[in-house]
């Protein structure tokens, strides 16, 4: 057993920390955006909750990095699973006495310290000849994973909440033994984070792409999963069926797309899913709860297919492009400006639903011209010499 652990390779590490984490989320944070909604029927509070979760982030993100660059790998990787588990618990038995901004700043917290982890692995193990067929991998991996977690939350989250608690907590208690062990060891990842090296420039156009791809991330992970819970009658098991559902089947779709990213013209097709996206989220505003079962399946499948398609593409051209400059700074830099275009997209969402009403839709159909700046993100023809000081 533990001569299995000693040789424990950087990317099967990576896998199972982020299958557990996946897992560990569709127990119960991926239904957030569900019980703020519950907690108090009103969007002005959901939009709340997530600007004080982009603020927890860009205040943890300080004290993350300083904790990466001083070698504390596995104090970061306890906290993720810390974080996870008290967000837990602070929903599932004192959700109606927690104010939103304890519970957004929480929620932030875990956010980063998970994400930040996520993104550093997965750009250790990956290069530009491979970074589409491992984001592809991921995204089937995690994507069941997070399905299962979302078959066990959204069945005994009602009856048997301790359950949950005790599942995430058994799952973080078995990574927190294996990284707490002398068998796994950070020197892979910090060998290819270059954190020590100086900032290498970021160009106004990465940073605006950054800016705007934070608000588009959290409008599909919270947003949206509020409409598809609307659009499944409001019915918390009709909801994760459809869910699961849609996973599958996009897992069956991307099982013979993963395998050719990597080949194919990247300038052209990123500009195809990009427009494709930009379909689906005319789709979020165009479809109702008034269509047909059907329709509305075969709509969710399009939008499901078309946020995936671009995001597998964009995450591709991201990893890429980090490679091409000082991988651990370009990384965390994306993570900052996102969240600041967090923090002040939604600060003013909600601003807008405390003085006027409006619905999700009008949301979906306004942000449509914010879809244009991704063209902007290019790949880099060669690395950047210009340096800048930390």
């Amino acid at each position: 057993m533990s001569s299995t652990l000693s040789k424990l390779a950087p990317a099967s590490y990576f896998t199972v920390f982020s299958t557990l984490h996946s897992f560990v989320i569709g127990l119960l944070p991926f239904y957030l955006p569900i019980l703020i909604w519950q907690q108090y029927q009103q969007l002005a509070s959901l939009t709340e909750f997530i600007a004080w979760t982009g603020a927890g982030f860009v205040m943890a993100l300080w004290g993350w990095h300083q904790l990466f660059i001083r070698g504390y790998w596995r104090t970061l990787v306890i906290l993720s699973f810390a974080f996870e588990v008290t967000l837990i618990y602070v929903v599932l038995f004192h959700v109606a006495s927690t104010n939103l901004l304890i519970l957004g700043l929480l929620n932030g917290l875990f956010n980063c310290s998970y994400w930040m982890l996520q993104r550093i692995l997965f750009n250790s193990i990956s290069g530009s000849n491979n970074s589409g067929r491992l984001f592809g991998n991921l995204q089937l991996i995690l994507g069941l994973s997070l399905k299962l977690g979302i078959l066990f939350g959204g069945y005994f989250m009602q009856t048997q909440p301790w359950l949950i608690f005790a599942l995430s907590f058994i799952a973080a208690l078995g990574f927190g033994m294996i990284t707490l062990s002398s068998l796994t060891t950070p020197t892979f990842v910090y060998k290819y984070s270059d954190h020590a090296q100086p900032k290498s420039v970021i160009s106004s156009r990465d940073k605006l792409v950054f800016l705007i791809d934070g608000p588009f991330l959290y409008l599909e992970s919270y947003l949206w999963v509020l409409s598809i819970f609307h659009l499944t009658n409001s019915d918390t098991t009709q909801f994760s069926l459809t869910v699961i559902a849609l996973s599958l089947a996009l897992a069956l779709i991307f099982y013979f797309i993963k395998n050719t990213i990597d080949k194919q013209p990247q300038y052209r097709l990123y500009q195809a899913a990009t427009l494709l996206y930009l379909g689906g989220w005319l789709m979020r505003g165009w479809i109702t709860a008034d269509w047909s079962g059907y329709a509305i399946g075969l709509g969710l499948l399009s939008i499901a297919f078309a946020t995936a398609l671009f995001r597998l593409y964009f995450n591709k051209r991201f990893y890429d492009k980090a490679k091409q400059q000082a991988n651990y700074h370009y990384l965390i830099s994306k993570s900052l400006y996102s969240q600041l275009g967090i923090v002040v997209f939604f600060t003013g969402l909600t601003a807008l639903f405390n003085i006027t009403t409006f619905s999700l839709s009008q949301v979906y159909w306004a942000i449509l011209p914010l879809i244009t700046v991704y063209i902007l993100y290019q790949q880099d023809p060669k690395p950047t010499n210009k340096i800048i000081t930390l």
